[in-house]
């Protein structure tokens, strides 16, 4: 269905741009040359005993631009045919990603500070300083991974960072504390392109927010694929359930 509605709206584009040169009463065709000084493109011809259209009076793109448009509108329905089919390969299922620890090592991005710099992390609250945003990093050896203050242990809060840039991901890996058995149970995870300003969430093929059952288990690293690769720059997880504090270190994945 979401296929034939992109073939259905970039035809229509394609009708309207060959409308509206057809509108263009201008003789701009292959057979034409180019107008210069003292050899003008003419304008359509009046009725009998009227003043024709001016040159002036509509400008005529030259067919290039038009095939231009045509072969733009190619590429996006085939890249949109190629999005459509790597979903459909992810088969909107969530899955849990066996050693999940392993593959964050290899295409994990948030653990390499120097890609991901600290100030990318941001968060709702903190609840001190060895717990701030930039210790949410999976497998992170400073602090004890990130929590709220006592007071802010509430469905509200987040931890988010900034991948700089749309970045398709494809999974996600959680682990609580790095001390003690402070864990984040389950979680929403959200995103936000470069050019929007709104979070979403990463939904079920009902359209239903994926709530991810995550670190159960004391001391647990818990990886999942994504129904579907989603390219974003911003991410946000909002944990839903947690023991004692919503403590979180997380990693994204990008194969």
């Amino acid at each position: 269905m979401e296929l034939k509605m992109i073939g259905i709206i970039l035809m229509l584009e394609l009708v309207v741009v060959s409308w509206a040169y057809q509108q263009c009463n201008i003789i701009c065709d292959d057979h034409v040359p180019t107008p210069t000084v003292g050899n003008p493109i003419r304008g359509k011809a009046g009725p009998k005993g009227q003043k024709g259209a001016s040159a002036e009076a509509c400008e005529c793109p030259p067919l290039a631009n038009l095939r231009a448009e045509m072969t733009r509108m190619r590429t996006e329905l085939t890249n949109k045919v190629s999005e459509l089919e790597e979903k459909v390969r992810f088969s909107w299922t969530v899955k849990l990603v066996p050693g999940a620890n392993e593959i964050a090592s290899r295409c994990g991005l948030l653990q390499n500070v120097d890609t991901i710099t600290d100030d990318a992390f941001t968060a709702s609250s903190v609840h001190s300083s060895g717990y701030y945003a930039h210790y949410g990093r999976l497998n992170g050896e400073r602090g004890h991974g990130w929590t709220v203050l006592r007071d802010d242990r509430n469905v509200n809060q987040w931890i988010q960072v900034d991948l700089g840039q749309d970045t398709k991901i494809t999974g996600i890996v959680t682990q609580g504390s790095r001390i003690n058995s402070d864990r984040t149970t389950s979680y929403i995870l959200l995103y936000r392109t470069a050019d929007t300003d709104n979070f979403l969430p990463v939904v079920e093929e009902s359209g239903n927010s994926v709530v991810f059952a995550a670190n159960t288990v004391q001391g647990s690293i818990v990886g999942y694929q994504l129904p579907y690769p989603i390219s974003a720059r911003w991410w946000r997880i909002n944990p839903r359930t947690w023991n004692s504090y919503p403590t979180l270190r997380f990693d994204l994945y990008t194969c």
